[in-house]
């Protein structure tokens, strides 16, 4: 008899927490009142959400006809930048350059690979000249291989791939060098690349052939006047903004080697050196960046920023590569050094921010609609396919 006890007392207690599950699942109003009861199962923790990226490679024909185009472009890309940068979900950005002219010329093509490196994208932008050209024709289709095939883009669903090709001419097709503008334009939207084409002044055969290559890579076209269409328009509050662009410049510290610190110091120039309402552009594009933990003054290789973000630790970095006048410092002296400028930035920033805001508000009331022109048609294709991965402007 003793020896059944247990297993008696085993089927009882087994039967018990039967029924208690039974009345648990069956009640709510029992299960809310016994959660100790019950086993906790913990849910797993969504992944963060990743955010979209905006990848866009200007191919520019860059021959002599087009000399007011890139001189608008040069004036109008902080202003296209800071628009991409205003979508909601904000994206990452990343730009890249092709310049092209054709055989015989200075060059084919003059390549600069997608980077976040703004300042060296407005850099680089700036030291296009237009000169060369002869017949009509340029060597589109090498500028378009070089875009979609040279370019490191990301890969993702995420993704939002574009190419602006913009010029006044028509693709050779007589050359026999393995380019083909057609061939590269299916294998453009084969690798979820579209292809926008603008024209720039009245030429039927650039009509054409823009059409084509835009209807085969998924993109859209459309035309422009010759001079680009960009109107420059200033406001009362531009002068204060280049002031404060270039107090927010003058905190940035580069380092590392000698040439990484000497093109630092060449972007910096660039950036002070620009007219007042592209100044005060690029100033509006880093105060958006504040309110997403970035902090930055230059785009790339700015020390401060870098630490902020801890991709640089003041107590092991070599003292070589620090600005001169951190290097005799203590570590605990860089430390300080570092944190007062940080301070001296956000204080900055936050004026530009709250002078950006007017100087909008002044914008949005008084800019005329310049719907024809390049920076409008950019924004206009941005915001319609940007759509398509999520992100609203």
């Amino acid at each position: 008899m003793d020896r059944k006890r247990p297993m008696l007392t085993y089927l009882i207690l087994s039967g018990s927490a039967a029924l208690l599950l039974v009345a648990v699942l069956v009640s709510p109003r029992l299960g809310r009142s016994l959660p100790s009861l019950l086993p906790t199962v913990a849910k797993p923790s969504p992944p963060p959400a990743q955010r979209p990226q905006v990848e866009m490679v200007f191919a520019l024909d860059t021959t002599g006809s087009m000399r007011a185009l890139l001189q608008g472009a040069k004036k109008k890309i902080w202003e296209i930048v800071r628009f991409a940068a205003q979508g909601q979900p904000a994206p990452e950005l990343r730009i890249g350059l092709v310049g092209y002219r054709d055989l015989r010329d200075e060059y084919v093509t003059r390549f600069y690979d997608l980077t976040d490196d703004l300042d060296a994208v407005y850099q680089n932008l700036s030291a296009f000249t237009a000169s060369g050209g002869g017949d009509t024709p340029e060597h589109v289709a090498k500028a378009l291989h070089e875009a979609v095939h040279r370019s490191s883009w990301s890969q993702g669903p995420h993704v939002l791939r574009i190419v602006y090709l913009v010029g006044d001419a028509p693709p050779h097709t007589d050359y026999r060098d393995g380019f083909d503008h057609r061939a590269i334009a299916l294998q453009a939207r084969e690798r979820g690349i579209r292809i926008n084409t603008i024209r720039c002044g009245t030429s039927y055969e650039t009509e054409l052939a823009w059409t084509e290559i835009a209807g085969l890579a998924g993109g859209e076209f459309a035309s422009i006047d010759q001079s680009g269409g960009m109107v420059d328009v200033s406001t009362p509050f531009d002068e204060e903004m280049a002031r404060l662009n270039r107090q927010l410049t003058e905190t940035a510290l580069g380092y590392g080697s000698a040439a990484e610190r000497s093109a630092f110091h060449a972007k910096a120039e660039a950036a002070m050196a620009a007219p007042l309402m592209v100044q005060a552009e690029r100033a509006g594009f880093f105060g958006l960046l504040k309110g997403r933990g970035k902090t930055a003054a230059i785009s790339g290789g700015d020390l401060l920023e870098d630490v902020a973000t801890r991709r640089v630790d003041l107590d092991k970095i070599d003292a070589a590569a620090l600005p001169e006048e951190l290097r005799t410092m203590s570590t605990e002296e860089r430390k300080a050094f570092v944190a007062q400028k940080a301070h001296e930035r956000a204080r900055i920033l936050e004026a530009i921010n709250a002078l950006s805001r007017k100087r909008d508000a002044y914008l949005k009331a008084h800019q005329a609609t310049a719907s024809s022109s390049f920076d409008a048609k950019v924004r206009a294709t941005l915001k319609k396919q940007a759509a398509d991965i999520g992100i609203d402007y």
